[in-house]
């Protein structure tokens, strides 16, 4: 139950999102790649304010991080937070966002994928069905 309400609070916040960056990219000055770092920005001050809290209540967890875990992590940032970003704000600024963010949020049938040939995880039926479900929704789209 617990990963269903986070997961739930993710999507709301991944959801409303886009509607507030769509706002900032109504003015015809406002540049994508101006957007991220502005981003980018709202995204270090969070960090650091976790940062904190991680130091006071939760320090071990900092210190016992796996170098390798970190630069995966770092990577993953790096990938979505900015270049995935750029993109995304390229589309969001020329398009609807009720059109974008739905193809730019397919990025779980590339996670199904290099799941299968990278993690080994296994391939099911409901699987199966969330990804012809997103393959329609991608042609409904278009």
């Amino acid at each position: 139950m617990k990963q269903l309400i986070f997961a739930l609070l993710a999507s709301f916040l991944w959801g409303i999102t886009p509607i507030i960056e769509k706002l900032g990219f109504l003015s015809k000055d406002a540049n994508p790649y101006v957007g991220v770092v502005f981003r980018t920005i709202g995204t270090t001050i969070m960090a650091f304010l976790l940062f904190l809290f991680l130091l006071k209540f939760a320090p071990a967890s900092l210190k016992n991080i796996p170098m390798k875990s970190m630069t995966f992590l770092m990577a993953g940032g790096a990938l979505a937070s900015v270049i995935g970003q750029i993109f995304f704000y390229i589309a969001l600024k020329s398009g609807d966002a009720s059109f974008v963010t739905p193809i730019a949020g397919s990025f779980p049938l590339v996670t199904f994928i290099f799941g299968i040939f990278l993690l080994n995880e296994t391939v099911t039926v409901p699987k199966i069905i969330g990804v012809v479900f997103i393959i329609t929704g991608i042609i409904l789209l278009k």
